[in-house]
């Protein structure tokens, strides 16, 4: 450590001044990355109340309304963030869906995801999300139906025989174990 006399005969050591400058920067930089941190984790905390929402009505109506499942696996929040450093938040907002596999056996199952912007919206006044129109009865008919078709394709006859026992149906699936699932996760294409 440099030690300099000053006027008065009192002796100052340099190196005090820089090492307190460095330490304060540190803290700076450690605080914004935290307030970044903590504003990522409460956007988590709202996109989660929103597809729970989602996921609360879906398995209620499928249950209710459709006979021969035996499960429905939740396959979390996925979120794709679009923000870029160095140019902010994106105007489109993040991508944030949830995927749901109805198993009408063990091993055999059909999916659906379901876009947090088409069936929530976020409510400035009751800083929370709240369920639109679009989710609905009719609109989960059709993501069941496009589900099968696309689960089924390309099954021979035998192979899509399991699928025949899901049905709608008054009698539902009382049985059913529904597995929700909250955890997020990015989206990787």
């Amino acid at each position: 450590m440099i030690v300099h006399k000053k006027k008065g005969g009192k002796l100052v050591k340099k190196g005090r001044w820089w090492l307190i400058g460095l330490a304060t920067a540190l803290l700076i930089i450690i605080g914004i990355g935290g307030k970044q941190y903590m504003d990522k984790k409460a956007i988590e905390k709202d996109y989660q109340q929103g597809i729970d929402l989602i996921q609360k009505y879906v398995s209620n109506y499928l249950v209710e309304n459709y006979e021969g499942i035996e499960k429905i696996e939740w396959q979390g929040v996925g979120v794709e963030w679009r923000n870029a450093k160095g140019y902010g938040t994106s105007l489109l907002g993040n991508y944030v869906n949830s995927e749901i596999r109805v198993y009408v056996s063990k091993d055999d199952y059909f999916m659906m995801y379901f876009r947090l912007t088409d069936k929530t919206e976020y409510d400035d006044e009751l800083k929370k999300y709240v369920v639109l129109d679009s989710l609905n009865d009719k609109n989960t008919d059709v993501a069941v139906r496009v589900g099968l078709r696309n689960a089924t394709y390309d099954l021979n006859q035998a192979e899509k025989k399991v699928f025949e026992r899901f049905r709608k149906s008054d009698k539902g699936s009382p049985n059913a174990k529904v597995v929700y699932n909250l955890e997020i996760h990015e989206l990787i294409y």
